[in-house]
């Protein structure tokens, strides 16, 4: 998934008064991908760990073009009772209250 700031000319909806809202735009995509592929029976990965300008490279991606997700996508064989990067430590679970704010947001201590 990749995004150009320059398509559609300098007057798009939404981009005159928050500058990321076509990048905004792109992720919401991928998001409605991933929904999609899962009713599909498909699984859905987003490779995070890269670097944009090896990318570019790589796939021929001119430099005003902005990657943004390199996407897998397939079929799922089997899902995991746990998530992966649950099961291997990458970050304990969190309650949910401490991710939601009510009106302002609020420092937790």
């Amino acid at each position: 998934m990749t995004y150009d700031a320059e398509r559609g000319g300098p007057a798009v909806l939404g981009r005159h008064a928050i500058a990321d809202a076509g990048l905004y735009s792109s992720c919401l995509a991928i998001q409605n991908l991933w929904l999609a592929a899962t009713a599909e029976g498909l699984g859905m990965g987003w490779v995070s760990f890269y670097r944009e300008e090896f990318l570019q490279e790589l796939l021929g991606i001119p430099a005003s073009v902005r990657p943004v997700a390199w996407l897998c996508l397939g079929p799922v064989t089997q899902l995991q009772e746990v998530p992966d990067l649950v099961r291997h430590g990458w970050r304990p679970k969190r309650p949910l209250a401490e991710a939601v704010h009510v009106d302002r947001f609020r420092v937790r201590a």
